[in-house]
Parts: structure tokens; sequence; C-alpha cells
């Protein structure tokens, strides 16, 4: 190419490359009573609104929003914090149908499972109803032997006094274990109720 074509046009060139670069940069933005404003610079006092810069073409090359008032600020963090809080227990529940999934092979391997559970636990409970039943017994037989003593105007043993207290306390630690106990059992029957119906739900999804 003949040289003295070639300068003249990358001249042209640098020369549309500095009017590009030198295009003063125009904002857009909207005033506090929704009039559209177009300039080089935002006044300072509405730049909080949130404004517009374009391009020499028109075109929006960034948009930045209004800032946001205390109470949508307090909003926005409660709408999130419930968002995370979904999102939290849905993750958590994905975990556990995974686990019950893998823990049974079936429906009957789950209900074998809750009824091998409540047993053992009834088994248990039987356990501490006889022994709450002897402990009841002993403690009338003392306090009976220690009405025996007072009858007679004898001072009842301080062996005799300690027996009585120690299987009061005995007594009372049985009868809360079974209350605890069948609060237990309760609880354990209507977990595995629960993931009985679940169980249900997501075989059925997966057929």
């Amino acid at each position: 190419m003949n040289m003295r074509i070639l300068i003249p046009a990358f001249c042209l060139l640098l020369l549309i490359s500095g009017l590009a670069v030198a295009a003063p940069t125009v904002f857009r933005w909207t005033d506090p009573d929704g009039q559209v404003h177009y300039g080089h610079a935002v006044p300072p006092e509405l730049r909080a609104l949130g404004y517009e810069r374009l391009a020499p073409d028109g075109r929006v090359i960034e948009r930045i929003a209004p800032e946001m008032t205390p109470e949508e600020r307090a909003e926005q963090a409660a709408r999130l914090a419930v968002q995370a809080e979904l999102e939290a227990e849905q993750a958590t529940q994905a975990a556990r149908d995974r686990l019950l999934l893998m823990a049974y092979r079936n429906e009957q391997d789950l209900v074998s499972s809750r009824d091998a559970r409540l047993e053992a636990m009834r088994q248990q409970r039987n356990a501490l109803e006889t022994s709450h039943r002897h402990a009841v017994q002993r403690f009338e037989d003392l306090v009976a032997r220690a009405a025996a003593h007072s009858r007679e105007s004898q001072s009842v043993p301080q062996t005799l006094q300690d027996s009585v207290s120690s299987t009061q306390d005995e007594v009372r630690r049985l009868r809360t274990a079974k209350a605890e106990l069948d609060e237990r059992m309760a609880a354990v029957e209507e977990q595995f109720d629960q993931d009985l119906l679940r169980y249900r739900n997501l075989t059925r999804r997966s057929e």
C-alpha cells in the first residue's frame, strides 16, 4: 500500500479514537419530582436517588441503584434472613432424606426397626415399674417399722430414719425415670411415624 495513503488513514483513525476518548460522560437521573435529567455530572444532593451512566450512543453502561432507607435495609435484611433460614431447612431436610433412604431398604424394614426399638423400651419400662413397685413396698415397710417405734414411745433409730429417707429418694427417682421414659417412647413413636410417612412419599416420588 502507498505510504502516502496509509499515513492520512492512520491519522484519521487517531483522530476518531481521540474524539471517542474525549467524549464527555453523560449521566441520566430522575429528581424527586419525577423529572428525568441528563448531564455530565449528577448533582451531589441527588446521587443517593440513583443514576445511570450512558455511552455516546445512549446505551446504559452503568446503573447505580438508589440508596435504601433504614426501613428498606431492615426489610431486606429480614427477607434475606428468612430466605437463608428456608434454604438451611431445605438443605437439612435433603440430608435427612438421604439418610432415611440409606438406613432402610424398604417400608417393612422401617416398621420392623420401629417395633424393635419400642419393644426394647417397653422392656426397660417394665423393669423400672418392677423396681418402683418393690421400692414402694420397702418404703411402706420401713415407715411401718418407724411408726411402731413411735407407738411404743421409742425413738426411731437413726439407721432406720436413714433407710426411710434413702428409700423415699429411690421411689422418687424411679417414678421420675418412668415418666421420662414414657416421654421418650412417645417421642420415638412420633418420630418413626413421621419417618414412615416421609419414606413413603420419597419412595413413591422416585417410582
